[in-house]
This record gives structure tokens, sequence and C-alpha cells, in this order.
């Protein structure tokens, strides 16, 4: 998220139709669910859910109590009229990740933070985003992270020094791995090079990894480590909550 919230914008207009509209786990999402979520008692929470594509499906794995939530009040509408439909129990909510006030501590069992949420805000809030999401969680809750993977995009680098030389000149405040979206609505942005464009958090998995221990989690598993069932190579990271 930027000051004008241009992912939020996307996500609310030209990008609404799309992501609500996706279905189905992608085989690495039904391979970690499977593997991790195994108490079907458990209280489940989705973060980013967008249209629902996954905690819809997690709801058929035999799940009762589930939550989900997204900051685009388009996508919860949707997923409210989709439950109504399919005569589903999940509790959808309107919220940021940086400020979940409508959970309680120690509320739940399971946290899904896929679709590389945490990617589409500013750093400033990454912080506090991993602070509630770790409040939330209950003891030895099982949190299933997933962020963009900036050693998968060869011209990352090359991008990277394009687009800060550009910041230097507008004055504006340089990011190494706050890069500009490439492609919206499957079509190539040419104005990726200008101010004000959506923007996108990409990490290296030994900075993700610091990041969230220091956030107090415990690190189980890495993409690295996994089967090889992500094709588009995002940084999936499993956790525990330490205390």
């Amino acid at each position: 998220m930027q000051h004008k919230d241009l992912n939020k914008v996307l996500y609310s207009d030209i990008l609404f139709k799309v992501w609500s509209e996706k279905k189905e786990l992608l085989p690495i999402e039904d391979y970690l669910i499977k593997k991790y979520l195994l108490n079907k008692k458990g209280k489940v929470l989705e973060a980013g859910t967008g249209g629902g594509r996954i905690i819809f499906e997690v709801e058929k794995f035999g799940f009762t109590t589930l939550d989900a939530f997204d900051y685009v009040e388009n996508m919860i509408k949707f997923c409210n009229e989709k439950k109504k439909k399919i005569n589903s129990s999940i509790n959808f909510r309107v919220a940021d990740t940086a400020n979940l006030i409508d959970y309680n501590d120690n509320e739940f069992d399971y946290l899904i933070y896929l679709q590389q949420v945490l990617c589409f805000m500013n750093e400033d809030l990454m912080t506090q985003s991993l602070k509630e999401a770790y409040r939330i969680g209950k003891n030895d809750s099982t949190y299933l992270f997933s962020f963009l993977n900036w050693n998968v995009k060869f011209y990352n680098p090359i991008l990277s020094c394009l687009v800060n030389l550009f910041r230097i000149f507008r004055n504006e405040k340089t990011n190494k791995y706050k890069l500009p979206w490439l492609k919206i609505g499957n079509k190539f942005n040419w104005k990726f090079l200008n101010a004000n464009q959506p923007q996108n958090i990409w990490f290296k998995e030994d900075r993700i990894i610091k990041t969230l221990r220091n956030s107090g989690f415990s690190i189980i598993e890495i993409e690295s480590q996994l089967m090889p069932k992500d094709k588009v190579g995002h940084l999936h990271v499993i956790c525990k909550k330490a205390y």
C-alpha cells in the first residue's frame, strides 16, 4: 500500500473481475494446506482473501470455523454474496493486515498469509502487520506465508537501478526492493517509470527469514526445502508462533 492506496484501487476496479473469479488452489497451496492444517477443529484465518479462492477451498476440506478478511470492500462484498449462494459459514470482514482490531489475542490455530498479501504494502507497515499476525495466533499456531521472490526475476536488479534513478531525479525516497508493477491486467505497464505507480515489495530468502524471526516467529520450513510445486517461484515460509 502507498499513500494513495494504488494497489487497493487496482483490486477494486481493473483487477476485481480477474481476482474475484479465480478458483481452486495452486499445487503449492494445496500441498502446504494439506501438510500443515491437520486439525479440522482448528480455527483458521486467511489474510487478503480476495474473492475467497483459498478459504472456500479450505472449507471443502472439512474445516468449520473459518474467518477471512481483505481491505478491498468490493472483494468482501463478493465473498459474502458467494457465501449465501453456496451456504458457506465463513466469516468475512473488511480489515487491513496492519490493524486487526476486530480479532482477539490468541484466537487462531492456523493463519494463511498466501497470495503475497504482505508484499502490497509499504515496508513501514510490514512490522506492524507481522505484529498483528503474531498477536492473533494461539500459542504454537501455524502460519503459511508467501512472498515475491527477488531472485526469480533476473531483471530485478536492472529494473531496480533504473527505477531508483528516476526516483532520484524526482527527489523521491529510493528503495532497492520496492518495484512498480510491470503488468496490469495482462497488459504491459508502459508508465512503470512514472511517479505514483502501484508497487510491490520483493524479498530475498535470507531477508524475509530474518524479518520473520525478529517478529517472534520460528521457521519450520521454507520453499527451498519443499517439493518443487511452485512454478512461479514465490517464497513460501511456514512458521510457528514462538513463545
